[in-house]
């Protein structure tokens, strides 16, 4: 199966770029901080390479966005052509213990949410307004809303609402996540998966290592990291999962729009660079659906980073719902935290100073699209937040993870998109299935000092090990939701 997207980056504002505030080393996998950090670790990046194993077929979706529009107050979306979304050839769907969500034991219907990677690819998006007709609104958008104004009250309505919060981050923020078709052929040898990608302006390949687990028994679930991501990835072996390390700077580094070969395959430069990341990793999630050989269950997969690679791991849980357990650590502004509290935390501090805030994430890196750039003296105007992005990876695992030591990593402004993400969960159903730990340690470092590695070993049983028994009912941010100054819409029960 084939997907096609329109290449809407010419729709897209073309404006200067920032200074940039901060001079950041690469993310290439060594030693590597964000202008926040103090302390750093090795993620240990992983270099691409090929093998001559037999290749074997698989689809791929294009992942949503293109033109769209949405209305003050409510976020919103894009008129959009389709993508296949990814394949599911079985119709399973995604894992979800709990059976909240539904698994798309049928492979398809308007109420699925997990299982493929697109959910509501057939949902109707209107057309975005121009950014001088967005109005200005101060607290998080309701996410039950759509963009016609209908309350969302059923399922189906959720879908395309998804649908809808898709394309508008992808039209907004990111740049699209797919352009060109796509076909993806993977082979396994030597412990790497190669992932050959076709049908775009050039066919372009990349690898990733594979790391067996000590335990069970094949095919595995399995962990991707970007840089390998920062959890304790030995521990987590013992408990029966592997490791997947994804190099994802190879397919575009996050200094260069341009460079990597995501550009190479769409022809395009518009796309930041996590929107990037998360196309490579459901390429990925292709190859591996096609390559038995490389023991891994791709119904069974879960995706981390930290820092920015924890940007990058919100952004790729939240774009393609086939992944069971997403684990963004400690992500800051641009991952988890929202947009509008950071601007309100920050105080107008400059330098180093405060938190980080829309302006100094996009001067930072080329993280996102050039369009974001409009809204650095406009936050208010942004007609989305990432409580929304957060909430696309409803009904899915998701444990979010923050750290008090940085003030930089906008702690409070995390635990309130956090928290109004919740309220998503909450309506599905599914409380239980987002947790949330804050507390004070090295960044990107696995000291632990407030029951992160318990929560992370109860998520990980519950959506990687089927362990339908393990305890996911974990919420400890510093700061609780504070409705009264964010919060103007009620949640419904949705069936």
């Amino acid at each position: 199966m084939m997907s096609f997207r329109p290449n809407f980056s010419q729709l897209l504002p073309l404006t200067a770029l920032l200074p940039l505030f901060v001079a950041c080393g690469p993310s290439d996998g060594g030693v590597t901080v964000d202008e926040d950090d103090t302390t750093t670790t090795s993620s240990g990046g992983q270099t691409s390479g090929s093998s001559s194993a037999g290749n074997t077929s698989s689809v791929s979706g294009t992942g949503g966005g293109s033109t769209s529009g949405v209305t003050s107050g409510t976020g919103g979306p894009s008129t959009s052509v389709s993508g296949a979304g990814g394949s599911d050839p079985t119709g399973a769907g995604g894992a979800d213990p709990t059976g909240a969500g539904g698994s798309n034991p049928t492979g398809g219907g308007d109420t699925t949410l997990v299982g493929v990677e697109t959910p509501g690819e057939d949902c109707a998006v209107p057309n975005m307004p121009s950014f001088g007709e967005l109005k200005a609104y101060d607290k998080l958008h309701d996410p039950f809303t759509m963009m016609d104004g209908t309350k969302v009250t059923t399922r189906a309505q959720w879908v395309c609402r998804h649908r809808e919060i898709s394309e508008l981050v992808q039209h907004w923020e990111t740049g699209p996540k797919e352009v060109k078709k796509a076909t993806v052929k993977g082979s396994f040898a030597g412990g790497k998966l190669t992932i050959n990608v076709s049908g775009g302006a050039q066919d372009v390949s990349f690898s990733v290592s594979i790391s067996l687990p000590s335990t069970g028994s094949p095919p595995y679930p399995a962990l991707i990291g970007l840089s390998n991501g920062s959890l304790d990835n030995n521990h987590l072996k013992q408990m029966g999962v592997a490791i997947i390390n994804y190099d994802h700077n190879g397919v575009q580094p996050e200094s260069d729009r341009s460079g990597g070969i995501f550009s190479r395959f769409h022809g395009n430069a518009e796309s930041g660079a996590l929107i990037a990341w998360a196309w490579g990793a459901s390429r990925i999630i292709d190859a591996l659906e096609s390559t038995p050989d490389a023991q891994i269950d791709p119904k069974r997969l879960a995706i981390t980073g930290c820092s920015r690679n924890g940007k990058g791991a919100l952004m790729v849980g939240a774009m393609d719902s086939r992944f069971a357990l997403t684990i963004p650590q400690e992500s800051g502004s641009g991952g988890v935290a929202a947009w509008r509290v950071s601007e309100v935390d920050n105080k107008g501090q400059t330098g180093s100073a405060g938190v980080q805030n829309l302006t100094r994430t996009y001067g930072e890196q080329k993280w996102f699209s050039k369009t974001i750039e409009q809204f650095g003296s406009a936050v208010t105007k942004l007609p989305l937040d990432h409580h929304q992005l957060v909430s696309m990876v409803a009904p899915r695992g998701l444990l979010i993870l923050g750290n008090l030591n940085y003030e930089w990593l906008s702690t409070n402004n995390a635990d309130q998109a956090g928290g109004a993400a919740r309220l998503v969960y909450e309506a599905l159903g599914v409380k239980q299935n987002i947790g949330y730990v804050d507390s004070g340690h090295n960044h990107c470092g696995t000291d632990y000092k407030n029951g992160e590695q318990a929560a992370i070993d109860a998520f990980v049983k519950k959506f990687l090990l089927n362990d339908a028994s393990a305890n996911t009912d974990v919420w400890k941010p510093k700061n609780e939701l504070d409705k009264a100054k964010w919060v103007e819409w009620t949640a419904p029960t949705i069936p």
